[in-house]
């Protein structure tokens, strides 16, 4: 599985690019056969077909990536295309479902001695369906899923933690994507519906900007808005380290002071019983590590006062294992903007993000320590979130 994934990741947009072919291909082939009722095509003209679209893809895709973060129309031209060729690979998988599923239920149609037209108009009904159903959800993810945005409420009970900070408000956004859809007035107003929930503490944990350092300076004069009783804190995620990890920091420190950028470091927040607040800045490009684990966090695991409890801000979630082991009773994290698409499955949503860890959105709770991974607020790739709406979450702290 692991090979799989390596395998997968390490070419990413080339196998995106060939994925992308077959799909617009099956696409292109049960639209001709099914619904046009042209002959079916020859072999021949399938793997040229399929070539064609795979090369053409590869081609497009990485300079298409750079182009949607434009303004006008190339930017606006190239972010449909991304956002039709996400849509084209769902709608690709619902019919190759529908040749798996209908197509079977066509053939024993035919066992049964129907006849060959009865078969195909089931399948031809049910296909339909399902590719209609999936293409449905995706005009909803595209508009109203994607611009909703849920405010979570949490309860933890901390050890340690005295009793007369009970109820301690923290707030966490995470995964702002700024330059991928969420800045100028819209971000303003997501700082604004921030601030409004009235925060004791406000927590960012990572990949504040998306990869454009011309977004950095107006985005940190928006973010520089937001205001709790006892600071604002925030770490960097791997999308900020594709954005320039010296620039980011250097933005901070000049447009937006009052936010405490943590640095894999320690502090003690400026309340009347003792409380700390630790940082973990991420490590950067391998975003689908699996079982991370981070030398900072040993560090400051060895490093925590002992007359308070100390909270830990990290960017992915996969590194919760080794928190817990160290016994950080809290743990914050985002990255994974719980996988944008998620299927309503027994046991909890399924979504794209178990790809790359199991703690994919909301809380888990880990020998003695808990996790939240919270959505996130932006969005990253297209603007797509079906039955996973951007979230602000709020954390109230609570003695054991």
């Amino acid at each position: 599985m692991a090979s799989a994934r390596s395998l997968f990741f390490n070419r990413l947009v080339l196998n995106l690019a060939l994925l992308l072919g077959t799909m617009q291909l099956l696409i292109w082939h049960w639209v001709s056969v099914v619904w046009l009722r042209q002959p079916a095509p020859g072999l021949a003209l399938v793997l040229e077909t399929a070539l064609l679209l795979t090369a053409a893809n590869a081609l497009a895709v990485p300079a298409l990536r750079r182009a949607r973060r434009q303004p006008g129309l190339a930017g606006g031209l190239a972010r449909f295309y991304m956002n039709a060729g996400v849509a084209t690979l769902l709608v690709g998988v619902a019919v190759l479902a529908s040749w798996l599923i209908f197509g079977l239920a066509a053939g024993l149609l035919g066992a049964v001695g129907a006849g060959p037209s009865l078969a195909f108009e089931v399948f031809r009904a049910g296909s339909a369906a399902l590719a209609g159903s999936v293409a449905g959800l995706l005009v909803w993810g595209f508009s109203f899923g994607q611009s909703t945005v849920a405010r979570t409420r949490v309860r933890v009970a901390i050890p340690g933690l005295a009793p007369a900070l009970d109820g301690l408000r923290v707030v966490q956004i995470s995964d702002l994507h700024i330059g991928n859809g969420l800045q100028g007035e819209r971000l303003t107003r997501m700082v604004e519906r921030t601030n409004a929930l009235a925060p004791d503490l406000i927590v960012i944990t990572g990949d504040i900007f998306d990869f454009d350092p011309a977004f950095i300076d107006d985005g940190l004069r928006r973010l520089a808005r937001l205001h709790a009783r006892c600071g604002v804190y925030a770490i960097l995620g791997n999308h900020d380290v594709y954005t320039g990890t010296d620039r980011v920091v250097a933005g901070f420190a000049a447009l937006a002071p009052a936010i405490r950028l943590l640095r894999d470091e320690i502090v003690k927040l400026p309340l009347p019983e003792n409380l700390y607040l630790a940082g973990v800045e991420d490590p950067g490009p391998d975003w689908s590590a699996r079982g991370l684990e981070l030398p900072a966090i040993d560090r400051l695991a060895g490093e925590r006062p002992g007359d308070g409890p100390t909270l830990l801000l990290v960017h992915r979630p996969e590194a919760f294992p080794q928190a817990a082991r160290h016994g950080f009773p809290l743990v914050l994290a985002g990255h994974t903007h719980g996988g944008q698409l998620a299927l309503p499955t027994p046991g909890g949503p399924w979504n794209l993000a178990r790809i790359v860890t199991r703690f994919t959105r909301g809380r888990y709770q880990l020998d003695g320590s808990t996790l939240y991974v919270t959505r996130g607020v932006g969005v990253g790739g297209p603007a797509l979130r079906v039955n996973c709406s951007r979230e602000i979450t709020t954390l109230e702290l609570a003695p054991p």
